[in-house]
């Protein structure tokens, strides 16, 4: 093995990265750091450091890293790390020798006595993988992967003088009662994967035993964790493992045709991406093959492949075969791969988005039960919403409460009214305030442009009852936007404006998986009552969701927006709703005119989603805001309600763009909402200079095209040109990549920007067609659907041919998914190595689906089938 020019350790077929990533100042572990090896394409292990537990969660104890280094002479990696609080300092170093690498940690002094028996070197191997394949200690004793953890627990209590940890963490573990999981394997060698030829890798140990624990013991998203203790006494070579991976000779990755797994319309281009191994020697073309009804394949087309281009890992190629016309069912090979079929046909996208409208997000409903034939996806939850958070500063996943008080609420009062509507946000159950604004300004757009009276759901709000596969005869856009805007105004009337949104009360609580209405008693609060007692509607457990009664102007205008979308799709449905939604968005606006909301020192954006996550949508393009924390779940990622952080389209704007208009959304749907009535429609014009400036045009300027209606009739060639000049560069900014989209190179997988992207070309183009062609939309739901790295698999969860069954959803303790949610996908494991992993959904950055995704995933999906069927109804 070499160090390479990116600093890693590497040899055909075999990686090692050290510190490349580092620990995330507040997610804290997420899988993706310290020493880490890639063994045959796959991220085999991770978090190669010392520990103070053999399994630590997420927010458990990690070295502070103080400097990495990369030694080619030497072949040599090393990182400078410690404990500061434990006077623990130390150098882990990973050096190539014959076979593998030499792991050593090395003391500056010898371990303190309290670290004892508590510090080791971990190494966390992939369950995925390893999961029901073999493994031998010492050469002799054999052993088989659990499916199941099923190990005993001990309790190991907290050290003495431990760094004081936040009060909700020492609250969780003492819930859980301190436990960790016993070694299911114990030796001086351990072989991994023996019956696997891709995954088989033998570890040795120079010094202390190596033990093998199941971290699924004690939280689902854990890990196989291989460790040694660290001796009393040693310094130098404290310890020493040995790794050796059975690396397949001249190994190179098998080719990944990235396509669109639910195929392409007859008259739009059609290119496949073929991902190949730098190494990898293959022919010049590639084919087409027709599937017929008795199961034979026939070839229909063969082309050539454009000559390959590097990017990050590995290269790519392109195959076009745009002139396969027919109708019908098709193949692509490529070399010895075969892609599973696909059709070709004009309705190819009418089918795309109805699962994430019908099933995620009728799944995410809060306050409602939901019954789909004999399963019911879960009980009404959350009806004992909700109490005034009653600490004021800083909780988990980076919720904030700025003051004691709200108007006539104090922290801890019970706010009556508040359990109604909304969804549930992501893998996890809050009700995040930017995820229900952006949700509702999606589907109100996606049934006002795309006249959305698709009807499969019954919503009783009344009864608190949904169920799905059984029609109504009121369209499903228009009830869930009622559903969410039932909570927006809950708000308003019953705190006075927008919020940071509800929140679990502690981490057990937050960490709970399977049903929501299990999280609770439903029972509201009373602490007169003993800790078990209860009376009536009232109980003295203290499980109710907090209120973050925190506010500022991005919520507040946001909402108002929200509200006037809601009361234009409302009217006819729900007359009396849609007017309480108009008057309640023009009071507001009057109020914000008069008395601006301030920023609250430390309120914070929260859970507010990093750049490029799932779903920005509407509300990502209306609206700008600094941008908030990311924030960490319990194996959860940022919540993605709305990308209202730094955008990452190529050509998105500076963090400036955000303070610019923040009442532009607002003014907009008011206009809307009330055809053209002033203040909302002057407004509109003054704030239209400021949204077509090359600033925004690659973020919210598209918006703008709904607005010409009301603007004065030289706005349209205003936009026009400022159209002109954002795509005379964006195609050279999106040919950063092979696949012509916003690459996702932050924290959380980029799919939100290149649906972001499929919702403003779709707009520019319908307003502009000679200068924005259908084909940045398609390219953009194409690549969504499987044309992307790493694998070919649809990001939409049970849509396509092949699509992800696994996600980081409220389900994902059962290796399971809800139909319709969009995932992340793809991230750049530093420096390099591009990855999704299809049969694993426990990683948040990668997996986890949240309901500003899916509803913005509604409006890219019926963007792609209106242009497919305009194309089809032309002469």
């Amino acid at each position: 093995m070499k160090v390479t020019d990116k600093n890693y350790l590497d040899t055909q077929g075999f990686s090692v990265f050290l510190y490349d990533s580092t620990y995330h100042p507040v997610f804290v572990d997420q899988k993706n750091t310290a020493m880490e090896m890639i063994l045959h394409g796959q991220r085999i292990a991770t978090n190669g450091d010392v520990r103070l537990m053999p399994t630590p969660e997420q927010w458990d104890l990690v070295a502070t890293l103080k400097g990495r280094h990369a030694d080619k002479e030497n072949s040599r990696l090393s990182a400078d790390l410690a404990f500061p609080s434990f006077d623990l300092t130390y150098t882990l170093e990973v050096a190539a020798e014959p076979g593998g690498v030499r792991v050593s940690i090395n003391l500056d002094k010898p371990l303190p006595e309290k670290l004892a028996g508590r510090a080791g070197f971990n190494l966390e191997f992939l369950p995925s993988i390893y999961m029901g394949k073999a493994f031998l200690v010492d050469g002799t004793k054999a052993g088989i992967f659990p499916r199941t953890p099923n190990d005993p627990m001990v309790k190991v209590l907290p050290l003495a003088d431990e760094p004081k940890k936040a009060y909700y963490l020492e609250d969780w573990e003492k819930a859980k009662g301190y436990t960790q999981p016993l070694p299911f394997a114990r030796g001086k060698s351990i072989t991994l994967g023996v019956d696997d030829a891709l995954a088989r890798i033998k570890v040795e140990s120079d010094t202390s035993d190596l033990m093998l624990f199941d971290g699924r013991d004690r939280a689902q998203n854990g890990w196989f964790v291989l460790r040694s203790l660290i001796p009393s006494g040693k310094t130098t070579g404290a310890i020493v493992w040995h790794i050796r991976p059975d690396v397949i000779p001249n190994w190179t990755r098998p080719p990944v045709i990235a396509h669109s797994q639910v195929g392409y319309a007859p008259q739009f281009q059609k290119v496949a991406v073929l991902e190949l191994d730098p190494k990898y020697t293959g022919p010049k073309t590639a084919r087409v093959l027709r599937l017929t009804e008795d199961g034979s394949y026939k070839q229909i087309f063969e082309g050539p492949i454009t000559p390959s281009a590097p990017w990050l890992r590995y290269v790519y190629a392109k195959f076009d075969f745009t002139p396969v016309k027919e109708p019908g069912l098709y193949v692509i090979e490529f070399a010895d791969q075969r892609t599973a079929p696909f059709p070709i046909a004009q309705d190819v996208y009418a089918n795309i988005w109805q699962d994430s409208l019908d099933h995620h997000l009728a799944e995410q409903m809060d306050h409602v039960s939901v019954r789909e034939g004999y399963r019911i996806w879960h009980g009404a939850s959350h009806l004992d919403d909700g109490r005034m958070a009653p600490v004021v500063g800083e909780q988990f996943d980076g919720w904030n409460q700025a003051t004691a008080t709200d108007g006539k609420w104090k922290g801890g009062d019970h706010i009556p009214g508040m359990n109604v509507g909304g969804w549930y946000d992501a893998g996890d159950f809050d009700l995040e305030e930017p995820a229900q604004l952006s949700v509702i300004q999606s589907l109100a757009l996606a049934y006002r442009e795309f006249n959305l009276n698709y009807d499969e759901l019954t919503v009783d709000e009344a009864a608190r009852q949904v169920e799905m596969h059984r029609p109504d005869g009121v369209p499903d856009t228009v009830q869930q936007v009622k559903h969410g805007a039932l909570l927006i105004l809950a708000q308003f009337h019953n705190i006075g404006h927008a919020i940071r949104g509800t929140h679990e009360p502690d981490l057990r609580q937050y960490t709970h998986l399977g049903d929501g209405a299990s999280k609770t008693d439903g029972r509201i609060y009373d602490p007169k009552l003993g800790p078990n007692e209860v009376k009536g509607d009232y109980s003295g457990r203290p499980d109710d969701r907090w209120i973050f009664t925190t506010n500022n102007p991005f919520f507040q205008w946001n909402a108002i927006a929200a509200l006037a979308a809601a009361a234009d799709v409302l009217k006819g449905y729900d007359d009396a709703l849609a007017k309480d939604c108009l008057e309640t968005a023009k009071k507001a606006w009057d109020d914000e005119k008069a008395h601006p909301t301030q920023n609250s020192s430390g309120g914070g954006l929260g859970g507010a989603a990093p750049a490029g996550a799932p779903g920005g949508g509407v509300l990502a393009a209306s609206q700008g805001a600094a941008p908030g924390a990311q924030v960490p779940r319990n194996g959860q990622t940022p919540t993605a309600g709305a990308t209202i952080t730094q955008p990452t389209t190529p050509s998105g704007p500076g963090r400036g763009a955000f303070n610019i208009g923040l009442d532009w959304a607002a003014a907009l749907e008011l206009t809307i909402a009330t055809n053209g009535a002033e203040p909302y429609r002057s407004r509109l014009k003054e704030l239209f200079p400021q949204m077509i400036t090359p600033q925004q045009m690659g973020f919210r300027g598209w918006t703008a095209v709904r607005a010409l209606p009301y603007l004065d009739p030289s706005a349209k060639a205003q936009l026009r040109d400022a159209t002109k000049a954002y795509m005379d560069g964006l195609d050279k900014q999106l040919a950063s990549t092979p696949f012509e989209v916003p690459p996702s190179l932050g924290t959380w997988g980029g799919s939100g920007a290149v649906v972001d992207m499929a919702i403003r070309m779709y707009f520019l183009h319908k307003t502009f067609p000679d200068l924005v062609g259908p084909e940045y939309t398609l390219r953009a739901v194409n690549y969504i659907l499987g044309t992307h790295p790493v694998s070919s698999t649809s990001y939409v969860a049970g849509v396509g041919t092949v699509s992800k069954t696994k996600t980081y959803s409220n389900n994902r303790a059962d290796n399971s998914y809800i139909p319709g949610a969009v995932i992340p996908g793809y991230i750049i494991i530093k420096p390099d190595f591009p990855e999704c992993i299809d049969d694993f959904g426990f990683l948040w950055f990668e997996d986890e689906a949240v309901v500003a995704g899916s509803a913005s995933w509604v409006v890219a999906g019926n963007a792609a089938d209106a242009i497919t069927r305009e194309a089809g109804q032309a002469p």
